[in-house]
């Protein structure tokens, strides 16, 4: 079985996709991270040097910013990749995920490291917090399985949960760097189709494939979700713009590697070099007064 977010329609000569409306596609969402939860963890790390230069990067720019004491929301939170390391970091960190069985998964593992958080399942478009109720909301590798009609309501509670001189920090798959090129570089098994908007689950245990919405965003359209809601971008890192473009055998040399990661740290951040990283990692922070 095959559960996708979009049903073709023939006429002969040509095949067009209709997306269906927006609770259709958290539905399928939902039930894809159902089949998957007790799997999950197995299945994000890559294999090979340039994902782990991925991951890292993408760690130390969420996890080396986040204080103790303060109150973090981290929204699509799973099974608490990001959760769980705040948590034992000291902050007070909340988690809401659509998928019942992927927090089940994160409370097993809050309580193997001895820590707490207060995980919710909702719908991150309705969020069940009250307003200026978090210093810092986190999202990784969650929004881009937002519908799109979703998006707009998506920043405005971020934007509304979020205490004055709080910050967003996110990281979503860079739709220009898509332009460039439309494979999924890093992935071993759950794979993104740029063209058909949608990540393929392969190599389940339960031996089926899995299709849910995946619609990656542009600098532009992440500085303009964040305008609208009068949220200011202060940091756009572009995560691996130079290893991505070269084979796991030639990072696998430590001072290329190492060259490499400075390079990126170094220009990550530079206009227009950060557009063009193989994903965006954004910090956007809502004004004082």
């Amino acid at each position: 079985m095959t559960l996708s977010p979009q049903r073709a329609a023939h006429d002969g000569r040509s095949t067009a996709t209709i997306t269906p409306p927006p609770d259709e596609q958290k539905d399928t969402v939902r039930s894809v991270y159902q089949r998957v939860a007790e799997e999950y963890d197995e299945r994000i790390p890559g294999a090979g040097p340039s994902d782990d230069m991925f991951t890292e990067a993408e760690r130390d720019f969420l996890l080396k910013q986040i204080r103790p004491g303060e109150d973090v929301l981290d929204v699509g939170c799973g099974t608490g990749r990001f959760t769980v390391p705040m948590a034992a970091a000291g902050a007070r960190v909340s988690g809401l995920d659509i998928s019942a069985p992927m927090l089940d998964v994160a409370r097993r593992k809050l309580e193997a490291e001895n820590v707490t958080a207060d995980l919710r399942e909702g719908d991150m478009a309705r969020m069940p917090f009250p307003d200026a109720s978090f210093d810092t909301v986190s999202s990784m590798l969650a929004l881009m399985h937002l519908p799109l009609e979703d998006r707009p309501a998506v920043f405005a509670e971020i934007q509304r949960v979020l205490r004055p001189g709080g910050r967003m920090l996110l990281g979503v798959k860079n739709s220009l760097f898509e332009q460039l090129f439309k494979g999924d570089r890093f992935a071993s098994v759950d794979v993104t189709d740029v063209e058909d908007k949608q990540l393929r689950f392969t190599g389940t245990r339960s031996g089926e494939e899995y299709t849910a919405p995946w619609y990656s965003f542009s600098p532009h359209e992440l500085e303009t979700l964040f305008a609208r809601e009068g949220m200011r971008v202060t940091q756009m890192r572009g995560n691996s713009p130079i290893a991505v473009w070269l084979a796991d055998e030639v990072l696998r040399d430590p001072g290329i590697a190492s060259l490499v990661t400075r390079a990126e740290r170094l220009l990550g951040t530079v206009p227009p070099f950060n557009h063009f990283g193989y994903h965006l990692l954004v910090e956007a922070v809502k004004p004082r007064v």
